[in-house]
C-alpha cells in the first residue's frame, strides 16, 4: 500500500515537472513570435513614431526621414531643405531657451520618484534608463 502511494507521489512530481517544462517553452514561444511580430510591423525607415524632428536631422543636407516617404522632386527637396535650414535660428534659441527649464523639471521628477525606491530599485532603474533605446547618453545613473 505504502510503495503505491510514494510511486503516486513520484508520478504526480514528474507531470509537474512536465507542465513546468511546457509553461517555459511556451512562453519562450510565444516571446519569439511576439519579437517577430513587432519586427514586421516596425517601419522600414525612419524614427520611430511621435519622435521629434528637427532641422538639420540626419547628415548634412540630408532631409529628415518622414519627408523620403513623400516622393519629393528635386525642387521640393531643395526648397523644404531651405526652409529647415532658415528656421536653423530660431528653433536653436527656443531649444536653448527651453531645455534648462525641461531639464529641471525632468530632474525635479526623477528625484520625486528617486525618493519611493529603494537603493536595490534605483540602482536597477539606473541600468534600466542607461540601456533605454534613444536615451543613451542623456541619463546619469545616480545623479539626481
Amino acid at each position: 500500500m505504502k510503495d503505491g502511494i510514494e510511486s503516486l507521489g513520484r508520478v504526480r512530481m514528474k507531470g509537474m515537472a512536465l507542465l513546468a517544462v511546457a509553461f517555459v517553452v511556451g512562453g519562450l514561444a510565444g516571446g519569439a513570435v511576439e519579437r517577430v511580430r513587432a519586427v514586421k510591423s516596425a517601419p522600414a525607415f525612419g524614427p520611430p513614431a511621435g519622435a521629434m524632428m528637427r532641422p538639420g536631422f540626419g547628415r548634412e543636407g540630408e532631409l529628415p526621414p518622414m519627408f523620403l516617404r513623400l516622393d519629393l522632386t528635386e525642387e521640393q527637396r531643395t526648397r523644404i531643405h531651405e526652409i529647415l535650414e532658415e528656421s536653423r535660428p530660431r528653433t536653436e534659441a527656443l531649444m536653448e531657451e527651453m531645455m534648462p527649464r525641461l531639464k529641471a523639471e525632468t530632474d525635479s521628477v526623477r528625484e520625486r520618484i528617486r525618493e519611493v525606491l529603494t537603493p536595490e530599485q534605483a540602482a536597477k532603474l539606473d541600468t534600466i534608463m542607461e540601456n533605454f533605446p534613444g536615451r543613451r547618453g542623456r541619463f546619469r545613473p545616480g545623479v539626481r
